[in-house]
């Protein structure tokens, strides 16, 4: 806005180009406060909208932190589950071979008479050798298939990731 300027007649300034001064200030002032308005809306609807990206990214950094804690969870419960599956078969593995040797001792020592026995019983223990290296097999494939599934998780995770960086960067840019 700028100064008016009036012009002096004989009782002080021009009436009419006071009104006329005053009407142009008074629509200076009118379209500056709607102006004004217009933009503390703006500011409002900005600030409503950077809480909302503010409580998005709260929420998605809460399912990150979810997911990297499940990943964690599976991780550690697939070691957990190799471990001991290799504990037994190794367990297992000793005590088939315990028995096994005890079996033959055994068999040394019983008579020609009982030899069709100590085979039969050989057989048994072989058998159960083959069912514990079935079970030692069978363990073998629920690790591969874990550690697949852990794969999975991380590569989900990894597109989880990929699809919140979008959303962050976005976010972040101004509107």
């Amino acid at each position: 806005m700028e100064t008016p300027d009036f012009k002096r007649v004989i009782r002080g300034y021009d009436s009419e180009a006071v009104d006329q001064a005053w009407a142009e200030i008074d629509r200076q002032f009118s379209e500056a406060s709607a102006a004004n308005k217009e933009l503390r809306l703006q500011i409002n609807s900005l600030r409503e909208q950077n809480s909302e990206w503010g409580n998005r990214l709260k929420y998605y950094e809460t399912i990150e932190m979810d997911l990297r804690d499940a990943l964690l969870s599976a991780q550690r419960i697939a070691n957990q589950v190799k471990e001991e599956a290799t504990k037994q078969a190794d367990e297992l593995m000793q005590s088939a071979r315990s028995e096994s040797e005890t079996v033959l001792s055994e068999a040394n020592r019983i008579s020609e008479s009982k030899e069709l026995e100590v085979e039969t019983m050989l057989i048994e223990k072989r058998m159960e050798i083959i069912q514990i290296d079935e079970q030692i097999q069978r363990l073998a494939e629920q690790k591969t298939e874990l550690q697949t599934l852990i794969n999975q998780a991380i590569g989900d995770l990894k597109k989880v990731m990929g699809l919140l960086e979008p959303s962050i960067i976005s976010s972040e840019e101004p509107s």
